[in-house]
């Protein structure tokens, strides 16, 4: 079988295979060790064709941290599904699976609550096969299976795998802490430069072409720009925490996604004592991350509108207010350049035709002039002028290249005054030659000579946002390019700014009315009793102040009207004149000193990083759109096409349904890790093209050249030159190359933890502990030799306080209850609250409710309270942690609610635990000289009250709990009662005025109602004319 199972394994695969599968006639702790594996070098395969090998009805093998797309994997290469075990199955049918033996995946919480309740029989296992194994430490949940396991197993075996060598770089040993947990002694570290795989992979090298696009200036400025932006960030932070060490802190180590935990792991120990300026420094750098990942990822029109999202977001608080504590990046020079180039990038804005003054008379009157700076005339002859600069412009229009046609078409169905630029991204250019080349080689040499590969074009990408618009990029025409796909981007890149500006003018009027346009309000009533005009306008308006609201809008004043040449005031005609309109609103050297300065903010050359710059240009491109289209639905082309009715044609099906050769096919696919591996071997891809550069990919196209003789493979590398990217692959390799050196030095310094296997004197030492009991009568005492016994709730095994209870010779009674989450002794209950639990406890008022139910049922409630042992014992630390609905004052106010919470409840004591290695010691404390509790009463207490009020919140999700709380209008008084009525927030949104006022109540029932039905993209003169 074994033969069979590694026939397509590289020699040095097979040599891994030999060193985890040890002869029979050998000791049962041999074979038994964690295998690091460099990225790429096939572990999925190692895995599955181990599992091969161990498949047999009469063994039961669990793997253990398997997510559901390795599951899949696994199960296509083994040839049998793996079965998973999840909560879904009832523990009758998870006992059923566990005797019936085979492979199955086990999640680690599922199998800790199934070993302890004995559910499965873990003295018949023949062994486990742990995933990602760097994720093991003294805390997790694999810890304390293995634990399990290993003291009522003996002779099982246990292999753990991993390819993540830089999570083992972390703290004091971590090599050696991983290998005490697991329970093994023997480490097998393979990396890329391994004598064995450096032979094996060279063997067959495939041809390769290294293609280094230069990018544009643009770009590199941008880059350039958002490094500056990184490097101040880096500075301030140090400055500001000069009693750090944070030399790990630098701009190469920021272009990872592991740099944001690497900062807050150096800062969590003084996180109490960081300022909120140096928290924002913290998130700026992920923001400034992402800049540089998306520059070379999207194309220039998504890249402006993430900008836009970004300063939108930092120009206003989560209620819409206007932000006070902007990020700092955004003030300095080097962002007004990212700003400014990224919008140059997708469209300039055209400045209107300036204003040249007629001093003949003084009325300061303003004429236009053409673009060679001549007076036009204002009356005299203009239908001549119009007629020879038509003749001009159709003249200059024939002798346009077809694309500065095709450019000016389109441009119109922009808003006036704006011209797309549409830079495109110089890897799509590279990207069509590469293919170009492809298709010309596929034609002149149409056969292969090296015989088993295919003409299929296979493309990877790092992002499934990169796969669709490189499809959207080939599916255009050969003399369009991008251009045609990035000229829909743009313009519903306008509409959303439409949307935008809309929003935040209702949101504006939200702040100064307190209520959304078009919303009915109560009048202000006097101390007479007489009704108020409205300060806000409504119902009261001079003239005075109505002709200065339209001046600032820009808007037309209603007592004027203008001149139109051919009639009324067309459609067409008010996009010419929206800017004009400002101008007339003055008169004499005032109103000529009041135009020049007043310069309209839609026709700026930038808004650069100024967030209030933005919102002015967002509120007018919604004020142009609005006046030039007669419908504020979506635009033709942003709704789906219109199914065509035609005939049904062979032909037509065919070409677009049909089969296709594997010459005719170009697969676009983002990276997907090991299933990377399947792909290459179903599709056997002639051609490969790496889009975005991939270490671990490039060694999978080595391994699979290596596995397959005469295999033809073209691999073509594309890289910006000088970039980022280049920069980031170039560091990965290198940061992955320094682990395995660290992995290497320390498995031959540290000392081999002897025990990590099983020794018979541990059950001796065991049996030594005993327990004191001296509650008997006439004071005489008892020695057992049962541990202490706690009953814990089995949602509580998300947390590591299990394991480390367990492990301090606790006995875990894993079972639900109704009330608090540990039962220590038959009088008292715990409620375990860590410290962001329990602030959105007091923001839903779920914990008023589980200290009543304990205070109700149990002689000594207690609510322990217990922060992480990697932060600081204080609760500066999680002033970030507060929820949405807390005000800035949430460390304050929280101390506030604890102090309410005694009051309320005078037997309710209060517990604070500085990590859960502390609260172990406090437990055991706590159960001195005190009687073990029961399970099955601990079980029965609450039931007959949770079944009284209804179906109960366990059985219903957590999510919408969560939102329904939020809504306004619902109160923790009314939302179990409305939980019970309605079966979704579908059905509650759907329900009438009147049904929701029968539900709640009639002022909180309007008021629930409002908010459910208000479009915030709705302003008030769509309202009023509706």
């Amino acid at each position: 079988m074994a033969s069979q199972a590694d026939g397509l394994l590289l020699p040095f695969q097979r040599y891994l295979l030999s060193q985890l599968i040890p002869p029979a006639d050998s000791s049962r702790d041999t074979g038994n060790a964690l295998l690091i594996l460099a990225r790429g070098l096939g572990l999925r395969s190692i895995v599955a064709t181990l599992l091969k090998i161990h498949r047999s009805p009469s063994s039961l093998v669990l793997v253990v941290n398997a997510n559901s797309d390795e599951e899949r994997g696994l199960s296509e290469e083994v040839g049998v599904k793996l079965r998973a075990v999840s909560y879904e199955m009832p523990s009758k049918d998870r006992q059923d699976a566990y005797k019936n033996g085979g492979i199955l995946s086990v999640t680690s919480r599922i199998l800790v609550v199934d070993m302890l309740n004995g559910i499965i029989p873990v003295d018949l296992v023949s062994g486990l096969v742990i995933l990602h194994a760097e994720l093991v430490t003294p805390t997790s949940l694999e810890a304390f299976v293995v634990r399990i396991y290993r003291q009522r197993n003996k002779i099982g075996f246990i292999k753990a795998f991993s390819d993540e060598p830089e999570m083992f770089t972390f703290g004091m040993s971590p090599l050696q802490t991983t290998l005490q947990q697991l329970h093994i002694r023997e480490a097998l570290i393979w990396p890329r430069f391994h004598e064995r795989v450096s032979e094996d992979l060279s063997k067959r090298k495939a041809d390769v072409v290294e293609l280094y696009q230069p990018m544009t200036s643009s770009m590199k400025d941008i880059q350039t720009a958002v490094i500056e932006c990184m490097e101040a960030t880096l500075s301030e932070i140090k400055r500001s925490n000069t009693y750090l060490e944070l030399d790990d802190l630098t701009v190469e180590n920021a272009l990872f996604r592991s740099f944001d935990s690497l900062v807050r792991r150096q800062l969590d120990p003084v996180w109490h004592k960081v300022g909120p300026k140096t928290k924002g420094l913290v998130s700026d750098l992920t923001t400034l991350r992402k800049l540089q990942a998306y520059l070379l990822e999207f194309d220039s029109v998504s890249f402006n509108r993430f900008l836009e999202t970004i300063l939108t977001a930092q120009n206003t608080t989560k209620g819409g207010f206007e932000n006070k504590h902007k990020s700092p990046w955004l003030f300095t020079p080097a962002a007004d350049t990212i700003f400014t180039l990224a919008q140059q990038r997708a469209y300039r804005k055209v400045a209107p035709p300036p204003k040249v003054e007629d001093k003949s008379n003084g009325k300061g009157k303003g004429r236009a002039v053409d673009e060679e700076g001549h007076e036009e005339q204002a009356d005299d002859g203009w239908e001549e002028e119009e007629v020879m600069r038509a003749i001009e412009e159709s003249i200059r229009a024939e002798e346009e290249p077809d694309d500065v046609k095709r450019r000016k078409a389109r441009d119109r169905e922009l808003p006036p005054r704006y011209e797309s630029v549409l830079e495109e991204q110089p890897k799509w250019t590279l990207l069509a030659d590469v293919l170009a080349e492809v298709e010309e080689e596929m034609y002149w040499a149409p056969i292969d000579t090296h015989g088993v590969s295919n003409d299929t074009i296979l493309i990877m990408a790092t992002s499934s946002d990169t796969c669709s618009t490189l499809r959207e990029f080939l599916s255009a025409p050969d003399d369009d390019g991008g251009q045609s796909m990035l000229h829909n981007k743009l313009r519903k890149y306008f509409w959303w700014k439409r949307d935008m500006g809309k929003m935040a003018k209702n949101m504006a009027h939200v702040h100064k009315t307190g209520g959304f346009a078009g919303q009915p309000r109560a009048p202000a009533v006097g101390k007479t009793g007489a009704v108020l005009p409205a300060a806000n306008g409504e119902g009261f308006e001079s003239a005075a102040m109505k002709r200065k609201r339209e001046y600032q809008t820009g808007q037309a004043p209603s007592t004027k009207r203008r001149r139109v040449r051919g009639g009324g005031m067309g459609g067409g005609m008010a996009r010419t004149t929206q800017s004009s309109s400002r101008s007339s609103q003055s008169q004499g050297s005032q109103g000529q000193a009041g135009d020049e300065d007043r310069k309209p903010e839609t026709f700026a050359p930038s808004t650069g990083a100024d967030g209030d710059a933005l919102a002015a240009e967002s509120e007018a491109v919604a004020d142009i759109m609005d006046a030039t289209s007669a419908s504020t639905a979506a635009p033709s082309f942003m709704l789906p096409d219109e199914p065509e009715s035609a005939a049904f044609s062979e032909i037509a099906f065919n070409e677009y349904f049909g089969l296709l050769s594997n010459g005719d096919l170009v697969i676009i696919r983002p990276y997907m890790g090991d299933e990377d591996d399947r792909v290459l071997e179903e599709l056997r891809p002639k051609y490969i093209i790496l889009y975005d550069p991939n270490p671990a990919f490039v060694r999978r196209v080595e391994a699979y050249r290596s596995a397959h003789q005469g295999l033809a493979v073209r691999v073509y590398f594309l890289m910006y030159k000088d970039s980022v990217e280049e920069q980031r692959y170039l560091s990965s390799v290198r940061k992955e190359k320094d682990a395995f050196e660290r992995l290497i030095r320390e498995k031959g310094v540290m000392a081999i933890p002897h025990e990590a296997e099983y020794r018979p004197e541990d059950e001796e030492s065991a049996a030594l502990r005993t327990v004191i009991n001296s509650r008997l009568a006439g004071g005489s005492k008892q020695a057992r030799t049962d541990p202490p016994r706690v009953i814990v709730d089995v949602r509580e095994f998300r947390s590591s306080l299990p394991s480390l209870l367990h492990a301090g010779a606790f006995e875990v009674v894993p079972t639900t209850i109704t009330i608090g989450d540990y039962i220590i002794t038959p009088e008292m209950c715990v409620e375990r609250k860590a410290i962001p639990d329990l602030i959105s406890s007091f923001s839903s008022g779920r914990l008023f409710q589980q200290c009543e139910q304990m205070t109700a049922h149990y002689k000594q409630p207690i609510l322990l309270i217990e922060f992480d042992e990697k932060k600081s014992f204080n609760l500066d630390t999680y002033t970030d942690a507060r929820t949405k609905n807390d005000p800035p004052s949430s460390e304050a106010d929280l101390r506030a609610k604890l102090v309410l919470l005694t009051i309320t409840f005078p037997k309710l004591r209060i517990i604070w635990s500085s990590s859960p290695y502390q609260t172990v010691d406090i437990f055991r404390s706590l159960k001195e000289n005190r009687d073990e509790p029961d399970a099955d009463k601990a079980v029965s207490v609450g039931v007959d009250e949770a079944a009284t009020e209804g179906s109960g919140e366990a059985g219903l999700a957590f999510a919408p709990q969560e939102l329904l709380r939020n809504l306004p209008g619902i109160t923790t008084t009314n939302y179990r009662y409305v939980m019970g009525k309605v079966e979704n927030i579908e059905q509650l949104c759907e329900l009438p005025l009147e049904g929701v006022q029968e539900l709640i109540g009639a002022e909180k029932g309007r008021t629930l109602y409002r908010f459910l039905h208000q479009n915030i993209t709705t302003t008030e003169s769509e309202e009023s004319g509706s």
